[in-house]
């Protein structure tokens, strides 16, 4: 496994700076990179262990790994100092996990859409739900046969813009909803919120 080819994969894996340089430093004496070494280790220790097929206990198999088939959607990110604070940060101020927190923003990234945290849309819901309410009630108070009293134009004619008005928002966050959910459950292009 010295030579690398389009095909390889990386297995890679965390340890302390001082493991890292007694390793380099075990790879040098024989001569080899530290990931040459490593590589010469991963097949030993897949020889001495005898034979497993890649496709068993529900595992994928290179072949399919190397058409996409059954990939999982994970990766791993490596950030840059300071953003992961940043991330963290943001993502606790909308009520979320950093990692859900990035998912969405490379999701509305890639998809060119604009979906909200779960938890926005259904502030969105509520809000919604607020203004149909004080629609309804509004619409009583412009009703002549609710009123003891003639109402005055003036005020008449400002409950009927409120209400307008309160429909219209109420309509947008409808919308705002709707696409929301059509983007997530598509997984489509949809028009920026």
């Amino acid at each position: 496994m010295t030579k690398t080819s389009l095909s390889s994969r990386v297995i890679a894996t965390r340890v302390p700076p001082e493991t890292r340089a007694r390793f380099a430093a075990l790879a040098a004496r024989h001569h080899l990179s530290a990931s040459t070494l490593l590589a010469k280790m991963v097949d030993e220790v897949l020889k001495t262990n005898g034979d497993i097929s890649p496709g068993s206990d529900g595992r994928r198999s290179l072949r399919e790994t190397e058409r996409g088939i059954g990939e999982p959607d994970r990766i791993t990110l490596r950030l840059r100092k300071g953003d992961r604070a940043l991330a963290a940060h943001r993502a606790h101020s909308r009520g979320m996990k950093t990692g859900s927190y990035l998912a969405l923003l490379i999701h509305n990234h890639v998809r060119d859409a604009a979906v909200l945290p779960p938890n926005e849309v259904d502030q969105i819901k509520v809000t919604n739900a607020q203004l149909a309410s004080l629609g309804r009630q509004l619409r009583t108070f412009g009703m002549p046969n609710t009123q003891a009293a003639p109402v005055a134009p003036d005020l008449g004619e400002a409950i009927a813009t409120v209400r307008r008005e309160v429909e219209a928002a109420r309509e947008a966050t409808a919308a705002v909803v709707r696409r929301n959910l059509i983007s997530w459950e598509t997984g489509g292009r949809s028009s920026h919120v």
